[in-house]
């Protein structure tokens, strides 16, 4: 919820605007939004929201993951896999590039029931071309979960997989990336976010991260695991995964936030991945 709170922020405050989103603010409720600012220590939910260490992140892993998939449709993909979809609005706001697309959304069946009712709630059917794989990808995994969907293994598909790997094990990260690499027909391409391991060590952190990670931790979903960016290449390789881009948040803000007055910018220790399964 807060993330899309937070990509709905940006569509509103921040020019020149890297993401259109203003789904959040329909899919999550007043109430909700209020308790959300409660836990925070109350204040106005922009300033709240924008100041938070992961708010220029959110937008930009969400803005170069589209950018990627966008190349992938050029060359012909039409099957896009978003792991941990939660309150995700690409279904509902398809990009012009995105009209022939089949969406698969995966996600633990309480999140998908909950976002099914939002939608319900504002009146909106379930939108063409949308398919809802329900699974707890900790009991389940990936390629098991899509089989049971129209999920068509020999065919080419783009995973995103945003904000999540970090709440999971080293274990369950690398069973997920085996997954997509073991469904998915040679050079299906997976964009993917991942922290620092280095910030999760006791003294790695800068005091705003610390507090982002104590503030997640009292919320019931502590950061538990990231990867060495140096190490990444090898550990895609393991999984049947080659590395095809691997910036961190210097590079992110070169790309994106240069010549910006808003302060948008990546938080410490963030990176998103670019890679492509290998035959």
């Amino acid at each position: 919820m807060g993330t899309a709170l937070m990509r709905a922020a940006h569509t509103r405050l921040d020019r020149p605007v890297l993401i259109d989103d203003a789904w959040g603010e329909r899919l999550v409720l007043a109430e909700e939004r209020d308790a959300m600012l409660a836990r925070a220590g109350g204040g106005d939910v922009d300033t709240v929201l924008r100041a938070h260490p992961s708010y220029g992140t959110v937008i930009l892993r969400a803005r170069y993951a589209e950018d990627v998939l966008a190349e992938a449709v050029r060359r012909g993909v039409r099957q896009y896999v978003i792991i941990g979809a939660g309150m995700d609005s690409f279904a509902l706001r398809r990009p012009p590039f995105a009209r022939d697309l089949e969406i698969f959304e995966v996600d633990h069946p309480s999140t998908q029931e909950l976002k099914t009712v939002r939608l319900s709630l504002c009146g909106i059917p379930p939108p063409p071309g949308l398919h809802l794989v329900a699974a707890d990808l900790s009991e389940t995994a990936l390629d098991d979960a899509l089989a049971s969907s129209s999920f068509r293994r020999d065919r080419p598909a783009f995973f995103s997989w945003l904000g999540v790997t970090t709440y999971l094990t080293r274990e369950a990260n690398l069973a997920t990336l085996a997954a997509i690499a073991s469904c998915a027909v040679a050079s299906s391409e997976l964009v993917f976010s991942y922290l620092d391991q280095r910030l999760l060590d006791p003294d790695g952190a800068p005091e705003p991260m610390q507090r982002a990670r104590a503030q997640v931790a009292s919320l019931g979903e502590p950061w538990v695991s990231g990867f060495h960016p140096d190490e990444l290449p090898a550990d895609l390789r393991g999984a049947g995964l080659e590395i095809l881009e691997n910036l961190g948040p210097q590079a992110l803000g070169a790309r994106y936030c240069a010549g910006r007055t808003d302060g948008l910018t990546p938080s410490a220790g963030s990176h998103v991945a670019h890679a492509q399964v290998v035959a």
